[in-house]
């Protein structure tokens, strides 16, 4: 017999995550900590000699770029508590309760983007302290847009490091192949140079790259402008992508748990 999805375990798991990132400060300062060295260093060194890029300076245009990179690190790495679970017997535990795999993955997965899009936030209110960000209604309005764009961000990207944690026993070989797919997607989502200026083959990488849209989201956001080469309507362009990777992702990974061996 199917189980129906449950609320009440969907909730359960979600705050048991909330807790587990909120008493590892140590996790919590180290990827928050990563994030502002990319700032401080390469936005604020770096870009007295890049200059501007297009209507912005080159800080304001790598800030939603490295808040990126903290939901994208963040998210994926939360899959790595699908294999702590299951190497101290939790996992059997919550197998045991009379709930689907599908309720225990789906609040997996809205506990890793809420824990992600936290890092996001906090990386957010650090660039604008850093001037990252021109003060006005149109960036308060903007956040509130990138706080919904983090989570669908996020969203996707949990349920790839879910995949991932479902199909491995051993933390290593998850740090290992996770950091392997995380740099590609950090390094071709635009974070450091505008796609319209790179060689053509290096154009069809970061377009394939599905960080290259959440980070465009971001910009869209946050700068109210994005790159020209998606046009006028990048930010929807960059919305659906999204989405499309968002449930693709969460797909794969619930499939990849319902069939994993605990």
């Amino acid at each position: 017999m199917v189980q129906p999805i449950s609320k009440q375990a969907i909730y359960v798991v979600f705050l048991r995550e909330l807790k587990r990132y909120w008493r590892a400060k140590a996790r919590v300062i180290s990827s928050v900590a990563q994030s502002i060295f990319f700032l401080a260093i390469f936005g604020l060194g770096l870009g007295s000699f890049v200059g501007d890029i297009g209507d912005v300076n080159y800080l304001s245009y790598m800030a939603p770029g490295v808040i990126g990179m903290g939901l994208l690190f963040g998210s994926v790495f939360s899959g790595v508590s699908v294999i702590f679970d299951r190497q101290f017997g939790f996992m059997k535990e919550m197998m045991v309760a009379p709930v689907s795999r599908t309720s225990i993955i789906l609040g997996k997965i809205l506990g890793g983007a809420a824990t992600a899009t936290i890092q996001g936030i906090i990386l957010l209110v650090v660039a604008a302290i850093m001037g990252a960000f021109t003060p006005s209604i149109a960036l308060v309005t903007g956040a509130f847009a990138a706080i919904g764009a983090m989570l669908l961000i996020t969203s996707g990207f949990v349920g790839l490091g879910v995949a991932i944690g479902s199909t491995l026993n051993d933390f290593h070989a998850f740090q290992l192949l996770s950091t392997f797919v995380m740099w590609p997607l950090f390094m071709l989502s635009g974070v450091f140079f505008p796609i319209d200026g790179a060689p053509l083959a290096l154009q069809a990488a970061m377009l394939a790259d599905p960080m290259f849209y959440g980070v465009e989201l971001l910009r869209w956001c946050l700068l109210g402008s994005g790159t020209a080469i998606l046009g006028p309507f990048g930010w929807l362009i960059s919305l659906t992508v999204v989405i499309g990777f968002n449930a693709l992702m969460i797909g794969l990974g619930t499939y990849l748990f319902s069939r994993a061996q605990i």
